[in-house]
This record gives structure tokens, sequence and C-alpha cells, in this order.
């Protein structure tokens, strides 16, 4: 509700004393001058979390308030009702097309109303689709309270507080996601007038003024980076737009620890344990054994480093960050060098399908590894078209046309998914997937990180295994890095670790690099997918 600026004192003592009172967690919005929201009024109006009880949701009004998702794609169901009004002034709610690249805030005119000025609590708009309104444009939405200062879901285009150290946008509307109703969340605004200075925010703080439940919804943000916030691979995660809002989704589970330079049962350890063969330890992600004991001396080329173990002699004296080992002197990480036959993406090493462990909605598919919505039911951007059976987006010159294994569809013309491919060091691409390379693991001096490269890129410095057997896994293998969402999702293809090998030394090679095989077939999914290439969502 607007506030009098003789209470501006008082509002002040409010909300420090609501701050004083409460963790530093205990709520999510600030605004640009400091102050914590949204607070009880305590002024005898219905307060946000009287309602969220009346109707039965699990939301705490200060914790589970937030300023995002601000916009939205519209789904074939959409609804809006007013839940609740406490203010005097009479102002409606309207929702308008989002451009990425305009630098200024939507105009009136490019507003549409679709809860009315004057309308009474518990009206329901069910008449109005977007999706079928010849005003919408086929992309996101956001939405805006009109009638007085125009206030948006998004910040970024109420008005600017340039006397705030530093200087934001006001947030004049809260988003709250339903833990009752799944594609729906709350949206309350205050109505007051917000101005350039830091004591210019001419509102209660308690957003109770206009509240609309609006349903039918899905959330923008997927397939963003995000840190899960657990330790080594499964830290690297990727947002996922649910029912209940944007969350951060790991990419890549936990397996057993290997001797690889990475944290892989993500125990915040790197390589603890007893992990090598006997009389072998685990040393810089690789299997080596002691030197410098009696009259034992290094063999294949090797040196004593300061530990006291056999190493190449480029890696000496190189110390790699966690996740890296050395090779030829040079840190590398798992995904150095590799590129993965379409639709696979590189993860801890591996060519996997990103879209194995990946748990959608209802109504969601999986797509590049990131959940949406089916298309039957949210837009497509332009030049692609819907593909019912799948529920992704394709290029519309792919629609009808089915290519055989190994391939897939790329502007209307079937394309070899191995062309141009790297395989990480030990696999050679075949049938469009990265599979053990049956002459590899055999001995030899070559052993480097880029694996094998096919199709426009032929050879490649790791075709002819590992230095000296026990190097070709734990020297060539141990490359890193994570794949990264965006890229197709769907693959039918087959991954696995390096291939045992007899003797002391091809066993080293096999304890540098079986994990990386164990991540392969705990990632993949062994199913096939329509062979087209695959675009994002709007």
């Amino acid at each position: 509700m607007p506030r009098n600026s003789a209470l501006l004192p008082a509002f002040a003592s409010l909300v420090l004393a609501s701050l004083a009172g409460a963790s530093p967690a205990a709520a999510l919005v600030t605004q640009p001058n400091g102050q914590v929201m949204p607070v009880n009024s305590n002024n005898g109006e219905t307060q946000l979390f009287t309602l969220f009880a009346q109707r039965g949701e699990n939301l705490d009004y200060q914790q589970d308030g937030k300023t995002s998702p601000a916009t939205f794609s519209p789904l074939c169901d959409f609804r809006a009702t007013f839940v609740l009004k406490q203010s005097g002034s009479s102002l409606g709610v309207g929702w308008y097309n989002v451009d990425p690249a305009a630098t200024t805030a939507p105009a009136l005119a490019d507003i549409h109303v679709i809860v009315p000025a004057g309308s009474p609590v518990g009206t329901v708009i069910t008449a109005t689709d977007i999706k079928n309104d010849p005003n919408y444009l086929n992309g996101e939405i956001g939405f805006a309270l009109v009638g007085g200062q125009t206030h948006y879901s998004e910040q970024k285009w109420n008005p600017l507080c340039s006397g705030c150290n530093p200087p934001g946008n006001w947030i004049t509307g809260v988003i709250y996601a339903s833990t009752v109703t799944a594609n729906a969340y709350y949206l309350a605004f205050e109505d007051g007038n917000v101005g350039a200075t830091p004591n210019s925010f001419q509102n209660d703080g308690d957003y109770n003024d206009y509240v609309y439940f609006f349903e039918g919804l899905v959330c923008s943000g997927g397939g963003e980076p995000c840190d899960t916030g657990l330790p080594g691979v499964c830290a690297q995660g990727v947002t996922q737009c649910a029912s209940g809002g944007v969350v951060c989704e790991g990419l890549v589970p936990a397996s057993g620890e290997t001797c690889d330079g990475i944290d892989n049962d993500c125990d915040g350890a790197t390589d603890n344990g007893d992990l090598c063969q006997e009389g072998y330890v685990c040393d810089k992600g690789t299997c080596v054994q002691a030197c410098g004991i009696g009259e034992f001396v290094c063999f294949d080329g090797k040196v004593c480093d300061a530990n006291g173990f056999c190493v190449d002699p480029a890696c000496a004296d190189v110390v790699c960050d966690a996740g890296q080992v050395c090779v030829g002197g040079t840190c590398k990480a798992p995904c150095d060098g590799v590129s993965c036959p379409y639709p696979t993406v590189c993860r801890v090493g591996a060519c996997v399908d990103p879209c194995a462990n990946v748990m959608c909605d209802d109504g969601q598919v999986c797509d590049n590894g990131v959940c949406r919505t089916s298309c039957s039911c949210a837009p497509c951007a332009g030049g692609l078209s819907c593909e019912a059976q799948s529920g992704v987006c394709l290029e519309e010159a792919c629609l009808t046309v089915t290519c055989d294994a190994g391939t897939h569809c790329v502007a209307g013309t079937c394309v070899d998914s191995c062309e141009g491919a790297t395989c990480p060091s030990g696999q050679v691409c075949t049938e469009g997937a990265c599979v053990d390379d049956p002459n590899a693991g055999t001995g030899g001096n070559g052993g480097g990180t880029t694996g094998i490269t096919v199709g426009v890129s032929v050879g490649g410095s790791g075709a002819t295994g590992g230095a000296g057997g026990e190097g070709g896994a734990a020297s060539g293998g141990a490359s890193g890095g994570t794949g990264t969402a965006g890229e197709s999702s769907g693959c039918g293809c087959r991954t696995a670790g390096a291939s045992e090998t007899t003797g002391a030394s091809g066993a080293a090679g096999a304890a540098g690099m079986g994990g990386v095989g164990l991540l392969a077939l705990g990632l993949l999914g062994l199913r096939r997918r329509p062979r087209r290439a695959r675009r994002d969502q709007v």
C-alpha cells in the first residue's frame, strides 16, 4: 500500500527491526537502498503469509520471495486469477512481449491488459489465451501493473534509484512459485510510486496491494551453467525450469574414485584411497611406481620427481590444478581436445548422452540435457517447427527426414555424425559413437590426450596408445573438464573405459582410466532417439 512520507522514519524502524530479528538468509529480496522485503506491515491488512496459508501453500513469504523468474513462456492452459487486493487504488495487470535486445522499458501501448482496473478479487480470466493473441510474438512474456506508475515483473524496467549506493532499480513485484499447482506463480505488487532517492520507496513493503495467480506458465532460465554447491565432479550443473521454478541440477553423478586427478565420488578429496595395483601409488592423477629405493631405476625414460615417484620427465616439476593431470609437460582436463560426435557431449573424459540422468516433470521433454516444455504447448523459435512425436523443436527442413544410424539431419540432409569428431584417447568414432579402439592400449609412445580425430580432421596424437602401456591410459586419458549444456541431446552411443591389459604396466594404465569408463556407463542412456539436429526452444 502507498504510504505517507511522514511515516518514513517509522517504516525505516520497522524494516530495521525486522532485519534485527531475522537471520541473513531470512529474506531474499533486497532493495537498492538496502531494505530487505517483504515485511509484515502490522497495519490490519491481510498479509502474504495469511494468503498463502488460506490457499494451502507451503510458502515462506520472505524466504521464498524472489525477483526471478521474471519472464515466462505461456502454455496452452494459461489462466489469471486476481487473489488479493489491499489497496484503495484501481489498477490493472497486463502482459508484454519480452525483447532480449530492448534497452528501454515496454511502452504502455505494448502492455496488453488481462485483468482490467476495477476488477474484483476472485476475477478469473480464462478466455484470453496468450498463445493465440495476435499481439503475441511467439516468445517469452513479462507482466506489468498498469494505471498508475507502471511496475514491471522485470526489475530492470522499474524506476532507477540513482541516489542509492550503488544505484539500482526498485523491486516493485515479488514472485513466488506455487507449491500446490504446477507451472503456476504468484506475482505480488506494491502500487505506490518509487523515485530516484533512497527514501523515495512510497510503499509499506508488504507486497499485498495487488496479488495475481498465474497458471499455465513455464519459467525461463533453463540451460545456463550453475554450481550445485557439491564438491568434485558433482559441482557443475545446469539450470532447469521445473514446475516450482529454476533449479540447479548436476551434470555428472558421483561414481567410484579412480586415479585421474578428479574427485569422482564427490567427497571433497581427490584420488583418495587405494586406487592402483600392487606396487603402484596414485600421484597427480597417474598410477606410478616409487623410485630411489635400493638399486631401483626408473624405466621407460621416466625420472624420479621430488616426491620419489617415477614420472614423465616433462612433468617432474609441473603442478596442476584439481581436476587436471600433467601430460607431456602440460596440464590437461579430461575433455581437452575432445569433440564428441552428434548428439553426445563430453563429460569427465567420456562422450555421453546429456539426457541420460535428467528427470523432467510431466509435460516436459529433455532437449540438449535441459528440461523444456513440450513444443506442443510452448513456442518454437523462428525457423524451427514442432515435431509432435518427440516434443522438441527441429529445423523445418528436417521434420520429415529420417536418417540411418550414425547420421543425423542438417538442413534437410543426412550427414555422418562422426564427421569432425575427436574421440577420447583409446576410442574411435564408429556409426556416430565413440567406442573402444581395439588397437589402442597396447603400448607405444603415443598417449596424447586429443584422442583419434575422424572425418574432417584425420589422425591424432593418441592413435598409437599409451606410453609404455601404463601411460597409455594414465597419461593419455586423464584429460578433463565437463561438457556444457546446450548441445543436442539423445544418443545411441556406447562408451567404455580403457580395456584391461595384462602385466604390471598394462594394469597401471587400466587403473588410471577405468573410472572414465564406469562414469560413461553410468551416464549413457543406451537408447535411440530421432537422428535429427535439434535446436533450442524459446
